[in-house]
């Protein structure tokens, strides 16, 4: 059984985290695997977004902790390596990756949320950082990443303490966009994800990396790559059709 599950259809890819005996934990063979489906999809002409969820009853209750707990620091080294390889992934790809999360959304798996361009939540999902009481810090860009989602010292309070929240305040802080009922996880997640893949795909891909490119510069550079991106989304086909359609409707 593969440990990472991939679907592709109606312009979009399925991206399944599949150990759902143990709640998705996250392994080495989970790490290839989502290396291998950001990396394959997120070149793919028929894919315009990506869906990432959890089979079962879980997104993912983070790291597997048995199997590291066998491991010398030599293999754990190569472990944590595939963390930070799999989040620079995540970032590079041109593809949006939503995250579709629900049961629990703890440690590792709160860092794959993370490195998701936008979260949806299921209600009653529990989120957590339990890592901190291990011993452990945080990986996958976690230092980078949470305080520019949710503030410094959020951030650095939702890690110290491990202390577990719902859906709710998950919203309210900013961690996720949207939670909808249970029921209707995917089916939104996938309606958000064929919505993005139906634009033309230079927009959405120099929205992304424009994003992300200015959280590491100054207000400079960044309207100056947004020239530059913003004349190269002009330039293209598709979008000068979408212009003509644009005015079609509005003439009639």
């Amino acid at each position: 059984m593969s440990a990472v599950t991939v679907e592709r259809r109606d312009g979009i890819a399925l991206v399944g985290l599949n150990r759902p005996e143990k709640l998705n934990a996250i392994n080495d063979d989970v790490l290839d695997g989502l290396l291998d489906a950001v990396t394959r999809c997120g070149s793919a002409a028929d894919v315009g977004a990506m869906v990432l969820f959890g089979h079962g009853r879980a997104f993912s209750a983070g790291g597997d902790i048995k199997a590291m707990d066998t491991m010398v620091e030599r293999t754990f080294t190569v472990t944590i390596g595939k963390y930070m390889t799999v989040a620079a992934a995540f970032r590079a790809c041109p593809r949006p990756i939503i995250a579709a999360l629900h049961g629990h959304v703890l440690a590792g798996g709160f860092e794959l949320a993370c490195i998701s361009d936008v979260r949806i939540a299921a209600a009653g999902t529990s989120f957590g950082l339990p890592d901190t009481p291990l011993g452990l810090s945080p990986t996958s860009g976690m230092t980078y990443l949470l305080p520019r989602i949710v503030g410094l010292g959020r951030a650095l309070h939702l890690t110290l303490s491990a202390e577990t929240f719902d859906a709710a305040e998950a919203e309210r802080i900013g961690l996720v966009s949207r939670v909808v009922p249970a029921d209707r996880l995917m089916a939104e997640a996938e309606a958000y994800a064929r919505r993005l893949a139906s634009y033309p795909r230079i927009g959405v891909v120099n929205t992304k990396s424009g994003f992300y490119g200015a959280l590491d510069g100054d207000f400079a550079a960044a309207t100056r790559a947004e020239h530059g991106a913003e004349v190269a989304c002009f330039r293209d086909p598709e979008v000068r059709q979408r212009f003509r359609d644009f005015l079609g409707r509005k003439r009639r």
